[in-house]
């Protein structure tokens, strides 16, 4: 049975298709052939709306890495492979929750630090595990280590 996101998404391949709009179809048709792999896979669970929103994040992913090894390798954002990866990017960003700002962020770091009496910049795998495992989902991992060393020292 479809989650409610699997529906919507559904729609907005439907829209897609009658509007000409080949970006967002193809990264519908993407994140829909993932979501049926993760429902038929050997040892699968049951595929909820978190799950479909993992699948665009991982799906978001392998895009801004793709994206970063081309322009590693000298190429421009202008490259229509790269500009297609962007605007997959833009358009999937609708579906995915609005991770917290910075100011949240540090006030979670501080708490967390404080609350475990973490100190010590050996212990930053700890923290950061802390944070990602109450929060997954909701805040950007990059902004959680930048956080999290600064207050370290790290």
């Amino acid at each position: 049975m479809a989650t409610a996101l699997e529906n919507e998404l559904m729609e907005q391949m439907k829209v897609c298709m009658k509007s000409g709009d080949k970006i967002g179809l193809a990264a519908v048709r993407m994140v829909r052939t993932k979501v049926m792999e993760k429902r038929t896979a050997k040892n699968a669970t049951e595929v909820t709306d978190e799950v479909v929103v993992d699948v665009i994040r991982n799906y978001v992913k392998v895009l801004q890495s793709s994206i970063d090894e081309l322009k590693a390798g000298g190429a421009s954002e202008e490259e229509a492979n790269i500009a297609q990866m962007l605007a997959e990017i833009q358009y999937l960003a609708r579906f995915l929750p609005q991770l917290m700002g910075e100011a949240e962020m540090a006030v979670i770091v501080d708490e967390i630090l404080t609350r475990e009496g973490i100190t010590d910049p050996k212990m930053f795998g700890k923290a950061t595990g802390l944070i990602m495992k109450d929060y997954k989902g909701k805040v950007d991992p990059g902004l959680v280590a930048k956080l999290i060393k600064a207050k370290l020292g790290g």
